[in-house]
């Protein structure tokens, strides 16, 4: 049996088609994905006031407050005593924040790949009751880079520690893109 020259070139051409090459590198401020180290020290939890609501996600309800958390950043603490004139009354930072579940005045929220267990039955003297460190992680196995395909990021540097996620925001000359 013999092949077809043709054919064996098509296959060729086809399979170059798939291969993709890396993107040119801006050296210049662009939307990516930075990572967050477990050495950092702005991982605090902490009331702050209120800022304006960008990208809400689950809502619980406790008593007369709507509790949002703003993926990524914490959780905005509105004053609903009255539905129809809702306060922003203060922001609960918890960086890292996607999930959260609220059960008898304890919520339980993610920061990265920890689990925060936190007191808010008097949310102005909130109290972290436990911090499950790690309990999260999807693999130990993972490779270290952002949970989304597409865009450029900061290359880890693994004397800066572990990376336990990862931060959508403005970075600068970035030399890695997935």
């Amino acid at each position: 049996m013999r092949i077809h020259p043709f054919l064996i070139f098509l296959t060729a051409w086809l399979l170059v088609g798939c291969i993709n090459n890396p993107p040119d590198f801006p050296e210049e401020d662009i939307l990516g994905y930075k990572p967050v180290y477990s050495t950092d020290n702005n991982n605090e939890v902490e009331l702050q006031t209120s800022r304006t609501i960008d990208n809400p996600g689950q809502m619980y309800v406790k008593g007369e407050l709507l509790l949002i958390n703003e993926i990524g950043e914490g959780l905005h603490i509105i004053d609903n005593a009255d539905p129809a004139n809702p306060i922003n009354r203060g922001f609960l930072k918890v960086r890292g924040s996607e999930n959260m579940a609220l059960k008898d005045g304890i919520l339980y929220i993610n920061q990265f790949n920890s689990l925060l267990v936190i007191d808010v039955n008097d949310i102005q003297n909130y109290q972290v009751l436990a911090n499950h460190e790690s309990v999260l992680d999807a693999s130990p196995y993972e490779l270290p880079v952002p949970p989304v395909n597409g865009y450029y990021f900061e290359c880890v540097d693994p004397e800066k520690g572990e990376v336990i996620g990862w931060q959508l925001t403005t970075i600068n000359s970035p030399q890695c893109y997935r």
